[in-house]
């Protein structure tokens, strides 16, 4: 029976897209450029194998001077152009109503780690793990060995929600249910509904 269910947060609780991202702050003709510099060695960040400010500035020796302006804005201030996914707040409030208790596992650097508060929703779980904070990224089975260890989680008893397949594939190793979500947030609902 599923207790417990462990949410990403890139491409499930927040939008999370580089080309619209960087449409927010750049509309030149050097887009493609820009995308390959800037998130060329984004899992360096995630994992934190490298500092923010030397991240910064690989991208900008990387790129033409032209192009800094936009990578310092990008760099500076991506997590702006998040937002939730369409239905996903009252989805989490409908859980946790339901008696559910709700994590995060999550790919993250430090620079959106020191800005979460900036999204209220994620203040209602009852346990995060970012994965700069304990240096692993998914999806490095040791991540969730590491989510299951710290609340003392049974897999089994764990529904594991992700975007990503290879996130997925690794969490079923440790009997954790998975669900690939593509979008559809009404889907979700009626798939935890059951189990």
């Amino acid at each position: 029976m599923v207790k417990n269910i462990i949410f990403d947060i890139g491409g499930v609780i927040l939008y999370f897209n580089r080309d619209f991202l960087l449409s927010k702050y750049y509309s030149g003709r050097e887009t493609e450029l820009l995308k390959e510099k800037l998130f060329k060695d984004w899992e360096l960040l995630d994992e934190d194998a490298i500092s923010i400010e030397e991240y910064n500035k690989n991208v900008l020796s990387s790129l033409p001077e032209r192009l800094h302006a936009p990578a310092k804005t990008v760099l500076n201030y991506w997590e702006y152009a998040m937002s939730y996914k369409k239905g996903i707040v009252d989805l989490v409030r409908f859980l946790k109503e339901k008696g559910y208790n709700l994590y995060i596992l999550s790919n993250m650097t430090y620079h959106f780690i020191e800005r979460d508060y900036k999204f209220p929703l994620l203040k209602e779980f009852d346990g995060i793990v970012y994965s700069a904070e304990i240096k692993l990224i998914k999806p490095n089975p040791e991540i969730f060995k590491y989510i299951l260890n710290k609340f003392d989680l049974v897999g089994e008893e764990c529904l594991f929600i992700d975007d990503l397949k290879p996130n997925l594939e690794s969490a079923q190793r440790f009997g954790i249910k998975t669900y690939q979500f593509l979008d559809d947030t009404e889907d979700l609902k009626n798939y935890i509904l059951t189990l």
